[in-house]
């Protein structure tokens, strides 16, 4: 269901309803105080996975992060994972 967006014309504060397609309120009451407010058009949004926004990058973008890898050897993050040492030490068996 889409969230619909409804700015108040006295106090112009911005409220959201969500609603489904066929049932889209052309007014609802203000949030902040009480008036109806009309629909407003508002900015699309699409929510993508991390998977999605890695393929999404630019090519040079995995060129430009080995490189700074290997000018900076105290970044690698196998480095990191064997500094933090045995995560199981001192844990009960449960």
């Amino acid at each position: 269901m889409p969230i619909y967006e409804y700015r108040c014309e006295s106090c112009n504060a911005v409220s959201t309803a969500l609603a489904s397609i066929s049932a889209i309120p052309t007014e609802v009451p203000c949030e902040t105080c009480g008036k109806p407010s009309p629909r407003i058009l508002s900015r699309p949004s699409v929510h993508l996975s991390a998977r999605s926004k890695t393929a999404r990058l630019d090519p040079k973008y995995d060129k430009r992060v080995d490189q700074a890898m290997r000018n900076t050897p105290m970044a690698d993050p196998d480095r990191l994972i064997n500094r933090r040492g045995d995560s199981t030490k001192g844990r009960p068996d449960g």
